[in-house]
């Protein structure tokens, strides 16, 4: 992509500013605001975007400059003072072998690889020990400079003797040096010159100590017994694992500043294993998990501020930047200044978050062959990302050393976070480009409704939804914190209606990171769908110290809120919904009004994508997961394919043969039901169904159903139920 940006938010309200940050080989580029639509249409790009320009007094071009960015995390202190002998000690745990440093002094830098461990000073070797140092194992390594320039350089590798070289050098003579754990210093675009793996329990000390104390060291010792405070850094990095900076203990700096969100609140050397919750046991949980492709900003300079005129509906919108042939859209959201409209859908953007950037889909192109049963093509935008691990990876990725990927922030280009992203999985749009399908059916309707973020829910919650009839999500809302659920389930019991429009929502425990704003936080644990698990005592989110994994393991499961929760998945042909016999009660009939399929027939299996409204990812009613006991089941999919998968909680146990055929587990159900004082919750139980209202220009039975229920939620006092009474508005 010779044309690429970000922006340093995804929604603002008027008179907030967003900037913008770009990216272009191009001499030149030609800025301009649009807002966006995205109408239905058939295999990947049949219907054109719609582009709305906006009156935004930007410059006619802007200058364009190619801009880069270095990755990997490290953790970096300015030394208070001058320093004519040095020692360095740290634990580490490799995770590839390759020669990476481990701490560095100014240009003095102690590295290691699986050959074993090196000081150096610039470019020249000052010591070696030739010993294996092998991955996933902890070790300890040492280094003493004295004032003579005397070296000793210690290697303690659990179970076996020590190793230890001493040799001479010239002597250091490093002014108030940077101090850096896990890098240093290089690094001028692409992946960063940066350790792979933990390291824990770094000393830095302005003097040299003797062998005894390195012993002593290794053997699990306090610095601050051994050596001088003043003239010592000892970095405490099991405090405060959800920030961004860590205490020094120690005298010698102020703290140091951690960048690019290594994994936290992990477990040491020292971890026993009595306890798997760091909140418990912080000192056993004193290490940083580094990686050369973390990111958790960019870092690119501002090419453009706009402020957000007062009067600009709420809505999405995007910087649209052209030259030549190259354009790139970034997209952000404009909420509203006054809550009016008597609509508010909201945009799902930290599952955005959490599948950005996601590059599997050209990493492993022949092998979703064997998922799809077919070659659907892949978006070239991912093959550029390929080219540049350097732009971070989403949660659904492995990091180059193969451990999970626990943070995802928005301060950097995200590709699949655009208008015309073509996703394989559903043979077009998913996401963000169909979300905006959804804003266009409503704008083809005429209705009045407002857009916000789970940024907003999360910050505002239920005094934010308590100033709407109805709250629309996005077509997958999966990702989302405890805050959120609570203000979702408020609304609902305080007169509020929902619609959940999507599949496998309100499913993964989730954290915006407090010392990284912009950035969310998950960790897997060892349940769900899951392209990763967390290594032991990791399942903890550094942000809040919360359990990971699956809200239905912390007895919040989907159906509560919801109705319905997640059961199956697979990307084959989307199917239909055949209509139940309660849908045929007179309180609930309304619902079907204009719908061409009766009670036991079957609509919605049309549509572009996947060709059907019960597709990609599908939830079920069921009252012992917390579905309300009177909630009606209006209709429940059926004839999915084999490729149609039950979720691994949802796998039978026991000795119990499955059922023969599709497990009946395997559907959709869509379910309506009230709550107290009036309010009342709609859900669909499918990612595709937004997408199927599109069918035939919006002129379908999946399209006038959500339609049915929209009227209702809007324009009904009291209950939902039974004949309408209205507002009176």
């Amino acid at each position: 992509m010779r044309l690429v940006g970000y922006a340093d938010r995804l929604s603002a309200r008027p008179g907030e500013h967003v900037t913008f940050h770009l990216s272009s080989e191009h001499p030149g580029m030609r800025p301009e605001i649009v807002r966006l639509r995205r109408p239905g249409g058939p295999l990947r790009h049949g219907v054109p975007l719609i582009e709305e320009p906006v009156a935004a007094d930007l410059p006619e071009v802007l200058e364009g400059r190619k801009q880069v960015t270095t990755s990997g995390s490290y953790a970096m202190a300015e030394v208070r003072q001058n320093l004519g002998a040095v020692g360095l000690a740290v634990w580490c745990r490799p995770t590839l072998p390759y020669p990476r440093p481990l701490l560095a002094v100014g240009d003095l830098v102690l590295s290691v690889s699986a050959d074993g461990v090196t000081l150096r000073s610039g470019q020249r070797a000052v010591a070696e020990l030739a010993a294996p140092v092998e991955e996933q194992v902890w070790v300890f390594v040492a280094a003493t400079i004295d004032q003579t320039g005397t070296v000793l350089l210690s290697l303690h590798r659990p179970g076996r003797p020590e190793l230890s070289v001493s040799c001479r050098t010239e002597p250091v003579r490093l002014v108030r040096p940077a101090l850096l754990l896990g890098g240093d210093g290089r690094g001028t675009g692409g992946l960063g010159h940066t350790f792979n793996g933990k390291v824990a329990r770094p000393v830095v000390s302005a003097t040299a100590w003797p062998h005894t104390t390195t012993g002593a060291l290794a053997a699990g010792a306090d610095p601050l017994t051994l050596l001088s405070a003043d003239s010592t850094s000892v970095l405490d990095l099991a405090v405060d694992p959800g920030g961004r900076r860590v205490p020094d203990r120690g005298g010698l700096t102020a703290g140091a500043e951690i960048r690019h969100l290594p994994g936290r609140g992990v477990p040491g050397p020292l971890w026993t294993g009595a306890e798997t919750d760091f909140r418990r046991a912080p000192a056993e949980f004193d290490a940083l998990h580094l990686h050369e492709d973390d990111l958790a900003d960019a870092g690119w300079v501002p090419d453009l501020i706009w402020t957000i005129p007062d009067g600009l509906p709420s809505g999405v919108y995007a910087l649209k930047v052209t030259a030549g042939e190259d354009v790139d859209r970034v997209p952000f959201v404009v909420t509203p200044a006054a809550h009016e409209a008597p609509v508010l859908v909201v945009l799902p953007t930290w599952t955005y978050l959490a599948y950005a950037n996601w590059r599997t889909y050209a990493e492993y192109e022949d092998e979703r062959i064997g998922i799809y049963g077919e070659r659907r093509g892949v978006d070239e935008r991912d093959r550029w990302l390929v080219e540049h691990p350097e732009f971070g990876r989403s949660l659904y990725d492995v990091h180059t050393d193969g451990s999970g990927v626990f943070f995802s922030s928005r301060l950097r280009p995200i590709v699949n976070i655009r208008p015309d992203y073509y996703t394989p999985t559903t043979r077009g749009f998913r996401h963000f480009a169909q979300d905006l399908q959804l804003l266009a059916w409503l704008d083809a309707r005429g209705e009045h409704y407002a857009v916000v973020t789970d940024d907003e829910i999360e910050r505002e919650g239920g005094a934010l939804l308590g100033q709407y009839r109805v709250v629309i999500t996005g077509s997958h809302p999966e990702y989302c914190s405890a805050g959120m659920l609570d203000s979702y389930l408020a609304y609902t019991r305080a007169c509020g209606r929902l619609m959940y429009l999507g599949g496998n929502g309100f499913y993964q425990v989730t954290a915006r990171h407090p010392g990284h704003p912009d950035a969310i936080e998950i960790r897997r644990g060892h349940a769900g769908v899951a392209t990763w698990v967390s290594d032991p005592g990791e399942e903890n989110l550094s942000a809040t110290g919360e359990p990971g994994g699956l809200w239905r393991l912390r007895g919040r499961a989907p159906n509560v809120l919801a109705g319905v929760g997640f059961t199956a998945q697979g990307h084959d042909h989307a199917s239909g919904y055949r209509r139940s016999g309660a849908s045929a009660d007179a309180t609930v009939s309304w619902v079907f009004d204009g719908v061409s399929a009766g009670v036991g027939e079957v609509f919605g299996d049309e549509g572009p994508g996947l060709r059907g409204a019960a597709g990609d990812e599908l939830d079920r009613a069921d009252v012992t997961l917390g579905t309300p006991p009177d909630a009606v089941v209006l209709a429940s999919s059926e004839g999915h394919s084999e490729k149609i998968r039950l979720v691994p909680e949802e796998t039978d146990h026991g000795y119990a043969e499955p059922p023969p055929g599709i497990h009946p587990k395997v559907r959709a159900d869509i379910v309506l039901f009230g709550r107290p004082g009036g309010g009342a919750v709609f859900s669909v139980g499918s990612i595709a169904w937004s997408t199927a209202m599109t069918h035939n220009g919006g002129d379908n039975d999946t399209a006038r159903v959500t339609a049915n229920i929209l009227d209702r939620f809007r324009d009904t006092a009291g209950s939902v139920f039974g004949p309408a009474t209205t507002n009176g508005e």
